[in-house]
């Protein structure tokens, strides 16, 4: 009676001797391998609906860029041709910075230094006279409120035109003065007719009737009419 504690014999199998060892890894070689997680390739409506996006972010672009400037011209298609407005010029600033020195905030000026601009007959009166003064100056005696003044007004031919307008305009309308403005152009067109007089004015070259008008419209002083 055979032993159950001893492993049986297996008769061997005269049948299975010369098979082929099994091959168990094959399958595992059949099999395609899978991409990592997260790097499978965008899918292709993906990359039509970014093509897209960015065409239409630069025809908008394109069409609307002046929106986004700070250039007017091209916010505004045609403001180029419009000239930049001109900030005014404020004359009573212009008087703080070169005038009040001498002729003081009021217009009082210094008694026997420098004549007042208040109540003075050089202010209110001609145009003409006013302007050719603050562009070139005045020197030697003059008479202003019926005292006599013999100092040096310096020139002030380096400002511009509309800075020489706003003063002479704040001095003719200010502490009881109510002379007319001066404009500008009456500015520039008295600097173009005295170019040949570079120095000091005189109260005597200011009394001559080609110094007391503005320039007529073709540039001859002398046909001018006296403008107060």
């Amino acid at each position: 009676m055979p032993d159950p504690l001893q492993p049986a014999l297996v008769p061997a199998d005269d049948e299975h001797e010369h098979d082929e060892p099994l091959d168990q890894l094959s399958p595992f070689f059949r099999e395609t391998a899978l991409s990592p997680e997260g790097a499978e390739p965008p899918p292709l409506w993906l990359w039509v609906s970014l093509f897209g996006v960015v065409l239409f972010s630069v025809y908008y672009l394109g069409a609307n860029v002046g929106d986004f400037s700070p250039w007017p011209w091209l916010r505004h298609p045609g403001a180029s041709a419009a000239a930049p407005a001109v900030a005014a010029v404020d004359g009573g600033q212009v008087y703080q910075l070169k005038c009040l020195a001498c002729h003081q905030a009021e217009g009082t000026g210094l008694p026997g230094a420098f004549p007042p601009l208040a109540g003075s007959e050089w202010v209110a009166g001609d145009k003409g006279v006013v302007i050719r003064i603050l562009l070139h100056g005045l020197s030697g005696p003059v008479d202003v409120a019926g005292v006599t003044y013999n100092g040096a007004m310096p020139a002030w031919d380096m400002l511009s035109d509309a800075e020489i307008a706003a003063v002479t305009s704040h001095v003719r309308s200010s502490w009881g003065n109510t002379a007319e403005p001066i404009s500008a152009e009456e500015v520039a067109a008295v600097r173009a007719a005295v170019t040949d007089h570079p120095d000091p004015w005189t109260a005597d070259e200011l009394a001559r009737p080609e110094n007391r008008t503005l320039p007529a419209a073709g540039g001859d002083s002398t046909t001018a009419a006296t403008a107060r």
